[in-house]
């Protein structure tokens, strides 16, 4: 070991040391001796270090008072990045991930992308819900979804990660600020509900985009993509409730002849509801759920109702540009139906015969509704069995069943009530008026009662 030349290791200074060298057979040639035997090199002729590649070959020298600053930043570019579309975007928000507030320019591009496609029709994304909320008690329970009452916090949200909302009894929410707007959430309570919900958010998206939905429509303030929830005005009061509450007033020889929410309201309601209808089939949407629960009642300063509509989990948009079938009827009440698609939904297995809502359908439910809001119950209130209510509401005739009733002076034949909706309650579908003929029709009657021919049927 001592006869070696150790000059010819000197550039192989950086390979790492053998534990022990290793042992050569005398039949072998000798091996290199290993690195820990090797006398160090003088520090003058040690090698210098390489750099990697992967590092930067250039390192700046800095004077003694130079600060250090960071690269200039580029010039701004006056165009919009478009590199992500919304639905990406909203995608990364909606992983639950600490993301930090929404910056502004994202949601105004969000916004942007949803106004740009509410020409869709059914294939406009739902808007998006961006501020913070606190769910309180229930104030309703349907088939696919539970409407609880909610608190809003004005500042939009700093994360989109989703706490579990407090319960309805906890103390801390037993008192909402006079600050907070007061919101009715839609949440579903079935997993094969997030499809429907998401489908209704579509539809209000759509609906809203035009300016008078304000006037016929519940307002709707976006979809909470992480809770497959809606976000909408709380109103509490609805036309079921209302009409049923005045029923109880006494009936007197002054009022028996007239609407149990009087006469004055019932045509302001009238009007505005078929209004309300004819905006929705002039942008193509069938409601296919209309009754008096499904009505809200806002309050306005002059001290009359307006009527909003609620509740297009049943409802589909009709467009041209749509290729497919719209969905049959999944919830539906036996009162309003009209005999039509109460007969598809219990024989269609038969026949084929699909259950979807049409325009006429919602005719002759809005022209039920209206009927319960003149006589306070249902035209079927004296079925004592599901079924036997069934077999009236197939026979197509409300308005007599009604005449059989404790309120049948409301609705006697040549009055009033009975002129403005016989028209809308025929039960051939081709003699059954659209909703601009009825409309038509129900203003004439007002015209008359206007005049002073309400109770004599004008």
């Amino acid at each position: 070991m001592d006869g070696l030349q150790t000059p010819v290791f000197q550039n192989k200074q950086r390979w790492l040391p053998l534990t022990s060298p290793p042992t050569t057979p005398a039949s072998l040639p000798a091996k290199r001796p290993a690195l820990a035997e090797l006398p160090a090199l003088p520090m003058g002729q040690r090698p210098q270090p390489v750099a990697l590649k992967t590092t930067p070959a250039f390192i700046p020298r800095l004077s003694e008072n130079e600060p250090l600053t960071p690269p200039a930043t580029p010039a701004k570019s006056r165009t919009k990045r478009a590199s992500m579309s919304a639905d990406g975007i909203e995608s990364i928000y909606s992983t639950g991930v600490n993301l930090g507030a929404k910056p502004a320019d994202i949601l105004e591009f969000m916004a942007k992308k949803a106004k740009e496609t509410a020409v869709d029709g059914p294939n406009t994304e739902p808007k998006p819900y961006t501020n913070r909320y606190t769910l309180h008690e229930e104030l309703g329970c349907g088939v696919w979804s539970t409407v609880y009452r909610a608190s809003e916090t004005p500042e939009p949200i700093e994360t989109t990660t989703k706490l579990p909302p407090s319960p309805p009894e906890s103390p801390l929410n037993r008192s909402i600020p006079d600050s907070k707007k007061v919101l009715a959430v839609k949440q579903p309570h079935r997993r094969d509900a997030h499809k429907i919900l998401e489908n209704e958010a579509r539809i209000l998206t759509f609906l809203h985009a035009h300016a008078e939905a304000s006037n016929y429509l519940v307002p709707f303030h976006g979809w909470d993509v992480a809770s497959h929830s809606l976000i909408l005005s709380a109103i509490p009061l609805n036309l079921e409730t209302h009409a049923k509450s005045a029923r109880k007033a006494p009936l007197t020889t002054k009022t028996m002849f007239d609407p149990v929410i009087g006469t004055a309201e019932w045509a302001h309601l009238a009007e505005n509801l078929i209004n309300g209808l004819a905006f929705l089939h002039g942008h193509g949407c069938v409601h296919g759920d209309i009754k008096p629960a499904n009505i809200l009642l806002q309050p306005n300063d002059d001290g009359k109702y307006a009527p909003l509509y609620c509740d297009f989990s049943s409802s589909h948009i009709l467009s041209p540009t749509t290729t497919t079938k719209p969905e049959e009827v999944s919830a539906v009440t036996t009162d309003y139906i009209s005999p039509e698609l109460l007969s598809a939904i219990h024989n269609g297995k038969n026949n084929n015969e699909r259950a979807v809502a049409t325009y006429t359908s919602d005719v002759f439910a809005l022209a039920v509704t209206l009927l319960f809001a003149a006589i306070g119950e249902s035209p079927y209130a004296g079925a004592r069995m599901e079924i036997q209510k069934v077999g009236m509401a197939k026979e197509g005739l409300p308005l007599d069943f009604a005449r059989r009733g404790e309120q049948a002076s409301r609705v006697m034949k040549g009055r009033a009530v009975e002129k403005a909706l016989k028209g809308a309650l025929d039960k051939d579908v081709e003699k059954r008026l659209d909703v601009e003929a009825w409309r038509d029709a129900v203003m004439e009657v007002v015209k008359s009662w206007r005049a002073g021919g309400w109770v004599r049927g004008g």
